[in-house]
């Protein structure tokens, strides 16, 4: 109740923030889809759909919501706060004790670094993959420890949550290396040498290689599918040095809430501490968050400009990372301030709650700070524009009939969000819609648009 209640002490504000631009393309792609076509696309991982899962949130919100921003966002915080509760059970299952499992849980609640998650709606794609991603890491893991490996139906339900998490974007990817990261780390008796690997995969390793088989697909899908997402020049990664230098240095200040203040020596250091501090304290919940904070990133460590959001997957491995040291920090120093003349008479166990305490405290001051002074500010201004437009066709409510051919003429957008707004405030599928700013009419197509529509000094009017 605790973690539930810091959650929405920091999040409960975003159900007042509007529409972010993107929005509104991602709901008009989905709202054209027939439901048998969102079905098929769900389970066709090789044809290349563009993230369907997220159909799942638009399609049923704009049915029973139209324009209205509220339920998307409070659709948005209910899936991260299960993304909190999945992170703490995640902790548990790795053999981490509760209270350390509850302070991961703490720092994924509200996490400055990747605020636009919170806020922005756009970032659903982010949101349902760390969902089911998480799902079906707690799934494997709750099963393996019992001593077993996953047997016939419980494979169908891991893969079935790896699709859905690979359905809603692409960072789950890397779900099948991070299981093998899992095994090495806790199930190293288990694992065979590489004579014998192939037994291991029959076995024990089945559902991580049917895993892989099903990232194969998907990742053919992804470069060669109808609707291929590496054909597209932001979605086409660039292997360099000088692309992982500042993904690095980016992801790690947005991350550590360093801005600005990382760079390649930094990096290094900071990764030879982490690598350190596993070995050192030789724990395998380290180990494996080490090797998962390394991996997760994969996806998207070589394309242009990806951050915030997008760290949403690595940062539930940096949490339980940094939950366990930190309580093997306060371990260390409970035991030497109960040495202390003055604070010995208070005991290790409650100099060891004040030092808990004390760090939930600043831990979660500097996020306020950094919420009230950059977040809300730039937050509050999110998709004023479309909200505009959206309300301004609300007062308006034009009438058009079936099958009419519309045209905007002076929209005030620079992209095609006329068009999405129009399509979805009307709900019509046989509407044909323009923009005269995008696809210029000429007078006589003009005169033959059953429905023309204008901007004068920034407000809608209906020509005709």
């Amino acid at each position: 109740m605790l973690v539930a209640a810091y959650f929405f002490y920091f999040a409960a504000d975003t159900v007042k923030v509007l529409f972010a631009p993107d929005d509104m393309m991602n709901m008009a792609a989905y709202w054209r889809l027939t439901p048998w076509r969102i079905v098929l696309s769900l389970v066709m991982p090789w044809r290349g759909f563009y993230r369907p899962m997220a159909a799942l949130y638009y399609v049923p919100l704009h049915y029973f919501f139209g324009l209205s921003p509220a339920p998307y966002h409070i659709v948005l915080l209910l899936v991260l706060l299960a993304g909190v509760y999945l992170t703490y059970r995640l902790a548990v299952v790795l053999r981490v004790d509760r209270l350390t499992a509850g302070l991961a849980a703490l720092i994924v609640c509200f996490h400055t670094g990747i605020a636009n998650l919170y806020y922005n709606t756009a970032f659903i794609y982010d949101a349902l993959c760390g969902l089911f991603y998480l799902s079906a890491l707690v799934y494997y893991v709750h099963i393996r420890e019992s001593g077993r490996a996953l047997r016939g139906r419980e494979i169908g339900w891991f893969l079935a949550l790896s699709l859905f998490a690979l359905d809603a974007k692409e960072m789950a990817v890397t779900l099948p290396i991070v299981l093998v990261a899992y095994e090495w780390s806790y199930q190293r008796a288990a694992v065979p040498k590489w004579g014998r690997i192939g037994v291991w995969f029959r076995g024990p390793g089945r559902a991580i290689a049917l895993a892989g088989t099903l990232d194969l697909a998907y990742c053919y899908g992804k470069a060669f599918g109808r609707d291929a997402l590496m054909k597209q020049a932001a979605y086409a990664p660039v292997i360099s040095l000088a692309r992982l230098e500042t993904f690095q240095a980016r992801s790690l200040g947005e991350l550590f809430l360093a801005w600005g203040q990382f760079h390649m020596r930094g990096v290094l250091l900071l990764w030879f501490t982490v690598f350190y501090l596993a070995w050192r304290l030789n724990r395998p919940v380290l180990w494996f968050c080490w090797l998962f904070v390394a991996v997760t990133p994969l996806p998207i460590e070589f394309l242009e400009g990806r951050g915030g959001a997008c760290l949403y997957v690595p940062l539930l491995g940096w949490a339980i990372f940094a939950a366990v040291i930190f309580r093997e920090i306060v371990k260390v120093l409970s035991c030497v301030l109960a040495g202390d003349p003055v604070l010995r008479h208070l005991g290790a166990q409650s100099i060891c709650a004040i030092l808990i305490a004390t760090g939930m405290f600043l831990w979660a001051a500097e996020n306020r700070r950094l919420k009230e002074s950059y977040v809300r500010p730039s937050m509050s201004a999110l998709g004023k524009p479309t909200w505009e437009v959206i309300q301004q066709m609300d007062e308006l409510r034009p009438k058009v009939r079936p099958h009419s051919r519309i045209v905007f003429l002076n929209d005030p957008f620079e992209g095609w969000d006329m068009a999405f707004i129009a399509e979805l405030w009307f709900r019509d599928r046989s509407l044909e819609i323009r923009l005269d700013r995008k696809t210029p009419s000429t007078r006589e197509e003009l005169a033959q648009a059953d429905h023309v529509f204008t901007f004068a000094n920034g407000k809608l009017v209906q020509v005709r």
